[in-house]
């Protein structure tokens, strides 16, 4: 539907370890009509610093409200790399990524809940303010932003944040309750022999 009525589409995925817009790229290479994705990070900006210097540093996490996002490291990021013959201006024609730190992403989730009545988990916040950031130099494009966790995976940050009580969904308060059980498992032939025994 979105590629019948928008000539140019970008994609902003909330990116951490790059394995969700690696898959994306790697669609598009296979014909999956879009243009252009976008890698919406936290803090952790490797990615950002090499698309803008060429250079590419890892460097040790820092921790955010968009903890999943927290990786200093990208190990998929290699495999984009790949997929542009390892060259950065390649990679640029359909690729930008953008880092946004905690306030800014206090602040997406605030305007997502009061502009649109949309509440967005943090990696969500994060990746709307990838989209907003893109279309402010592709005004041709249509881009859409991804969740990739439901709000109440974050119910301190985002319910603080917005002064309400998030309702849980049926599936998430179905297993509040249940007991946790813990097996011990000393080595690979006792996970195999757990896992062909298991109901």
């Amino acid at each position: 539907e979105l590629g019948v009525t928008h000539d140019k589409l970008s994609f902003s995925v909330p990116s951490g370890n790059f394995g969700n817009i690696c898959a994306g790229l790697v669609a598009r290479k296979l014909g999956l009509p879009i243009d252009y994705f976008v890698a919406s990070t936290n803090v952790n900006d490797i990615v950002p610093t090499y698309l803008k210097n060429g250079e590419y540093i890892p460097k040790p996490s820092v921790a955010t409200i968009s903890n999943a996002m927290d990786v200093g490291n990208p190990s998929n990021f290699i495999r984009i790399q790949n997929l542009f013959d390892n060259n950065v201006e390649n990679l640029k024609e359909h690729f930008q990524s953008y880092s946004f730190n905690d306030l800014q992403t206090i602040s997406a989730i605030n305007e997502l809940y009061t502009k649109y009545n949309y509440i967005a988990d943090p990696h969500g916040a994060v990746a709307y303010l990838g989209s907003k950031t893109f279309l402010e130099s592709h005004h041709n494009y249509h881009s859409v932003f991804l969740e990739t966790a439901h709000p109440a995976k974050f119910l301190e940050i985002v319910e603080k944040t917005l002064n309400l009580q998030i309702q849980l969904p049926p599936q998430l308060k179905s297993v509040l309750n249940k007991e946790k059980v813990a097996t011990k498992i000393k080595d690979y032939s006792g996970l195999k022999n757990f896992l062909l025994n298991k109901d």
